[in-house]
């Protein structure tokens, strides 16, 4: 859609060439007419029912090329061809063939009835104004078919991210059952069995010290200990580590339109990680695909992860950023750098050809 300050601009062109072809025998009825066309102009937007104020300004203007000067008929076409291009954009395609109907109509009456008009310029003015509505025409259904398609594009987005984020919660839901029934069964068979073992080496060592069944029952009980955190960990629905990025990698996937190439390098998935530095690396993807989503040029997103030779965690994310500025490090990029800091690792942030660039280190 053309922008509002050059279709603005163009009607104060017409309208001071209007005045001053006129400047002559100005008068306080064209001022007035000049007054009212303006004011209805500028309260179309607020209107619901566009088709009837745009009506009336489209009946104004015609009523001017009937009362005033035949010399400016030009001028008050060009501002029916300008209030037609402004309705195609508010009326559906039904009613704004009506009205281009309408228009047509009173042009061809005014043609008919204009005495300094000879009939082949009346002809050739009707079939330019025919032109010009087949024109408009197309681009009313046009534009309407186009924002249709949008709606029904955004709304099956939408519908596809409700799918997305429901089929991860199924997902997990289904993930928390399979390990709440492993847990459960380790419990009730691996555990007993083992408690059972180590109580009868108990009874065993109660008859007789003997340095092998005090070994085995050190085993067994080192055995239970293990089972035992191990089923803690399988009903726990906490998530660390590399195993924390990638769900947040695929929530904002499933909650925004976002690409995210995701790569991890030898060694990353296996890296022991503590708890404040999964807490880190988690934040500090979280800010970078938070601002990558906002001042982003495209909804693609780089993300590695990799190692140092000394063993610590390597992270980089990029996107592409088309603002060509300095580099201004705001809120959530200052207290990114201090996360990374306070865990004892190192962050640069950088744009190099048009690519914003976030690269850090963790121990």
């Amino acid at each position: 859609m053309v922008s509002f300050y050059i279709r603005f601009l163009l009607l104060i062109l017409i309208w001071a060439f209007i005045l001053y072809s006129s400047r002559q025998s100005t008068d306080g009825l064209l001022l007035l007419f000049c007054a009212i066309s303006l004011s209805i102009y500028f309260v179309i937007p607020i209107f619901k029912k566009k088709l009837i104020i745009i009506s009336l300004l489209l009946i104004i203007t015609i009523l001017y090329a009937f009362l005033l000067d035949e010399q400016l008929i030009l001028f008050f076409l060009l501002q029916i061809v300008l209030y037609c291009f402004e309705s195609a954009f508010y009326l559906q395609p039904r009613y704004y063939r009506s009205l281009l109907f309408g228009v047509n109509a009173a042009i061809f009456i005014f043609f008919l009835l204009s005495v300094s008009i000879s009939i082949d310029l009346t002809a050739a003015l009707f079939i330019l104004t025919i032109l010009l509505s087949l024109i408009l025409s197309y681009l009313n259904t046009y534009y309407f078919n186009l924002t249709d398609q949008t709606q029904l594009f955004e709304q099956l987005l939408d519908e596809y991210r409700k799918l997305k984020r429901q089929s991860i919660k199924n997902e997990e839901a289904v993930r928390m059952q399979e390990r709440t029934r492993i847990a459960r069964e380790m419990h009730d068979s691996v555990g007993h069995k083992l408690t059972a073992l180590s109580m009868q080496l108990e009874i065993l060592l109660m008859k007789e010290k003997n340095d092998l069944f005090q070994s085995m029952k050190e085993i067994v009980n080192e055995s239970l200990e293990e089972t035992r955190k191990a089923v803690r960990a399988l009903k726990s629905d906490d998530v660390e580590g590399i195993s924390s990025v990638i769900q947040l990698i695929r929530k904002l996937e499933s909650e925004s339109h976002l690409r995210v190439h995701f790569t991890t390098k030898q060694g990353v998935l296996s890296l022991p990680l503590s708890n404040q530095n999964s807490i880190v690396l988690y934040r500090v993807l979280q800010e970078s695909l938070t601002n990558a989503m906002k001042y982003g040029h495209s909804r693609e997103i780089f993300v590695t992860l990799g190692t140092s030779p000394l063993g610590h965690l390597n992270f980089e994310i990029k996107n592409t950023y088309e603002l060509n500025k300095p580099l201004h490090e705001g809120f959530g990029l200052k207290n990114m750098r201090q996360r990374v800091e306070e865990a004892g690792g190192k962050l640069e942030i950088f744009q190099l050809d048009h690519t914003f660039i976030i690269q850090g280190t963790l121990p």
